[in-house]
């Protein structure tokens, strides 16, 4: 039978001791450039739509676009597949302390009250201007405030995450 131990700073397994560096999931190796890769191919795939969405969407019929937009989201969930399930695989098993994760009152509330807000966004847009805009720019107001949203709620979450997170650390 095999089984997986989280441990904790200063806990001893066949005498070697295990430093604080192994237990937090930020100093692993890999970490730090797998997050900037994440972030550079979510920010590079965003600015390719709207670019897309604005400059050339018009070029193609509705399907080839949807064909493309399809494409890459398959590329950016490809790379970013790559660069995590390795990290994933190597490193998941070391960390625990998600129990503070049961608890996010506050993070659901703010995550309402953004979708909420953005919904009303949504709803006055679509009255009021859409008709201005091509179907495709009005694609690309959609997406860019989903952007917004996403920042907004995962902020919250990171927030969240960091707070027990930390909370975790003091208490182990």
């Amino acid at each position: 039978m095999c089984g997986y131990a989280v441990l904790n700073p200063g806990e001893t397994v066949s005498e070697v001791t295990i430093k604080e560096e192994a237990t937090d999931p930020f100093r692993t190796p890999g970490f730090a450039w797998r997050v900037g890769l994440s972030i550079f191919v979510v920010f590079g795939w965003l600015a390719f739509v709207i670019i897309w969405l604005f400059f050339y969407a018009e070029d193609h019929d509705v399907f080839q676009n949807i064909a493309i937009f399809l494409v890459s989201i398959l590329v950016g969930i490809g790379i970013l597949a790559g660069a995590w399930a390795t990290w994933g695989i190597r490193y998941a098993s070391r960390f625990g302390g998600h129990e503070e994760w049961m608890k996010p009152r506050g993070t659901w509330i703010l995550n309402t009250v953004a979708g909420l807000g953005w919904l009303i966004f949504l709803i006055i847009w679509l009255y009021f201007y859409a008709d201005n805009y091509s179907g495709y720019q009005n694609l690309a107001i959609v997406i860019t405030s989903l952007l917004v949203l996403g920042a907004v709620s995962g902020s919250a979450w990171l927030v969240r995450w960091i707070r027990g997170y930390r909370g975790h650390k003091k208490t182990a």
